[in-house]
């Protein structure tokens, strides 16, 4: 009877050993229950995993596709840690925002990954062509996108730049969703999209504030002088920072004096003295000769011929000198709007077009200039007239008519180069001055024929200038032997006009200028394998070699005795200077902005703020009056009120 107990104790659970059971069994349904989570929301666990690292691959895609090179992410971890980090946070944003809008991330992921991936490619392409990088107002020549296949048929496209641009695309296949959406059902409709819209509008404020932009930049440690040059920003930066600080970039701070009686006063000061009576109206002629440069400058270079035969000769017998151009490489419609406006575009963000971004109402120009004095105003180009937008900024500056590529009157010339040769622009300038033109005409023509690529641009046959360097590569010296031909087909031109105008019996004056430098090859070759350039970094450039690399020739001659001197003449001026020189030469009746500046001729004939060229001056306090002067006459038409001109 007394081993009962026992046994009744032996045969029941105790209580510990119970909640051991329990305990057991509990973890066994948990772990049951976790991995039937596991197999059921295996592919929304992946796809939140790839969710969160997504905008920092997008980060990284962006500056490596840029350069083309995976050290550029060590260069920026390393060395300009904020920069990364600005471009990071932003794409975070931006993906969120999105994924919110469009309710599901792989929309977001996909929109995000081609933009960045194309982006990026295009700087990259863009910078190895022209040396210049990406900016945000490059996207509206996208509608010009066909005129750019001479240059795509020559990029390079690597398997690895293939791997980086589709890798988006795979990427966002990981967030692909079967039926959830990145928001609870419960929600509705338009709450997440009001959200993610107002994020949007929230960022583009961020970006374009200049305000906000100050605070910021001091934030993630970013000098507001990395963006002085794109190179620089985009070098230090890297390309998606320096991309999304370039949006805000466009918006330029009024002039801390901009107001009305300022500009009166410079109207005043600068009032034009009654006309002298003796300006004999000639026919005006401007050409802008695409890339005209004097390639035989070129250190330890030799060639058989000169391409610059003729224009060596007239300089010696005609008023001649060189421009300090305000660009290198390409962005023509820089120093084109700079000769013909007289104003400066070295305030202005870096890369920025006039025409596009800031030129909505008529403005003085020196077309405008001769229109009001009776002549014909006529603009002439062998391209497409859209290009930067010129169709729409020639009426605002003043011009009648403004032709192009498809509406020349005569026939056009090709040879085994893409773009109509430089005859074709003669012949329809002959064309046009043989018109009746009454009170005279003003033609401001722009040819196309030498413009790049230089590789393979001519057939061999016709390339018939030899380049002898001994350092240069064969690549180099092709790229040479297809300028050369170019440039001296606009040398012949140049004496095809020549010839014709010395002909003619109503006067005429001609000025003839290059733009700018050519791109001869990636990274400033063959500059720095002949020895013009010590760096193939434009930071390290001496002053020297910085004016050397937006030095172009230029000329003017006259069919007519003209009796005052060219004060100009063998010297280097300013692109700005070019037209009011002209107007004093032909003793034109002078304007508030011709005698503005000639003045700054006198003080500083060389100058560009953005470049840091400067010619030794005397009184640099007076050389700073005027290039603020000058800023203000610019801000004020462009950006202003354009008081200027009421």
């Amino acid at each position: 009877m007394s081993s009962y107990p026992s046994e009744v104790s032996t045969a029941l659970p105790s209580a510990e050993n119970k909640k051991t059971v329990e305990m057991v069994e509990s973890a066994e349904t948990n772990q049951k229950t976790t991995i039937a989570f596991l197999k059921t929301h295996k592919y929304s666990i992946i796809r939140w995993v790839c969710f969160l690292p997504y905008p920092y691959f997008l980060t990284v895609l962006a500056n490596c596709l840029s350069t083309n090179d995976i050290s550029t992410i060590s260069f920026l971890l390393e060395n300009r840690t904020g920069a990364f980090y600005f471009g990071l946070a932003i794409t975070y944003v931006l993906f969120i925002s999105l994924s919110l809008i469009f309710r599901r991330p792989y929309i977001a992921g996909s929109i995000l990954g081609i933009c960045y991936s194309t982006l990026s490619l295009a700087d990259y392409f863009k910078f190895s062509i022209l040396q210049e990088h990406l900016v945000p107002w490059d996207l509206l020549l996208s509608k010009n996108i066909g005129e750019f296949e001479p240059f795509l048929k020559e990029l390079q496209v690597t398997p690895a730049m293939i791997f980086l641009v589709l890798s988006p695309i795979f990427y966002s296949v990981l967030l692909l969703p079967r039926k959830t959406k990145c928001y609870d059902k419960k929600y509705t409709f338009l709450i997440p999209v009001a959200c993610g819209i107002c994020i949007l509008i929230g960022i583009c404020t961020f970006l374009t504030s200049n305000a906000i932009r100050m605070s910021y930049t001091k934030w993630f440690d970013i000098s507001v002088n990395d963006t002085s040059t794109q190179t620089s920003n985009y070098y230090k930066n890297g390309f998606l920072a320096a991309f999304l600080l370039n949006i805000g970039y466009l918006n330029v701070e009024t002039p801390a004096h901009y107001h009305q009686n300022t500009i009166e006063q410079l109207k005043q000061q600068y009032a034009p003295a009654p006309a002298t009576g003796n300006f004999a109206k000639p026919d005006v002629i401007v050409i802008l000769s695409e890339s005209f440069w004097d390639v035989t400058t070129l250190p330890n270079t030799t060639f058989s011929e000169d391409p610059l035969q003729n224009y060596r000769a007239l300089a010696q017998n005609h008023p001649s000198g060189t421009m300090i151009s305000s660009t290198f490489g390409g962005g023509t419609a820089r120093p084109e709007f700079e000769v013909l406006t007289g104003m400066t575009t070295s305030p202005m963000p870096a890369g920025a077009f006039p025409y596009q971004q800031y030129m909505q109402n008529d403005v003085f120009s020196f077309a405008r200039y001769f229109k009001e004095m009776g002549y014909d105003t006529i603009g002439l180009h062998t391209y497409d007239k859209t290009f930067y937008e010129r169709d729409k900024a020639y009426p605002h500056m003043g011009f009648d008519e403004f032709r192009g590529d498809n509406q020349l009157k005569t026939d056009l010339w090709w040879n085994s180069g893409p773009y109509l040769t430089d005859e074709t622009l003669m012949d329809e300038i002959e064309y046009e001055l043989e018109q009746s033109h009454p009170n005279g005409t003003f033609i401001f023509g722009i040819t196309m024929e030498n413009h790049s690529l230089y590789q393979n641009k001519f057939q061999k046959e016709e390339l018939t200038i030899d380049v002898q360097n001994n350092a240069l590569s064969s690549k180099e010296i092709n790229a040479l032997k297809n300028f050369s031909k170019g440039l001296s087909d606009a040398d012949k031109a140049l004496k095809q006009l020549y010839d014709y105008v010395m002909n003619r019996e109503k006067e005429t004056v001609v000025l003839w200028f290059g733009d700018h430098l050519p791109t001869l090859g990636n990274d400033f070759s063959p500059y720095t394998t002949t020895g013009a350039l010590q760096s193939s970094t434009s930071e390290r450039w001496s002053d020297a070699e910085t004016k050397y690399m937006f030095s172009t020739p230029y000329l003017v001659f006259a069919n007519y005795d003209i009796q005052t001197p060219y004060v100009a003449d063998k010297q280097e001026v300013s692109s700005y200077l070019l037209m009011p020189l002209l107007l004093d030469y032909i003793n034109a009746p002078e304007t508030v902005q011709s005698n503005l500046l000639l003045d700054l001729y006198q003080t500083c004939p060389v100058i560009n703020t953005k470049y840091d060229l400067y010619q030794p001056n005397t009184n640099p306090q007076k050389t700073k009056e005027l290039l603020d002067s000058l800023w203000l006459v610019t801000y004020d038409q462009l950006m202003g009120k354009n008081f200027m001109n009421q």
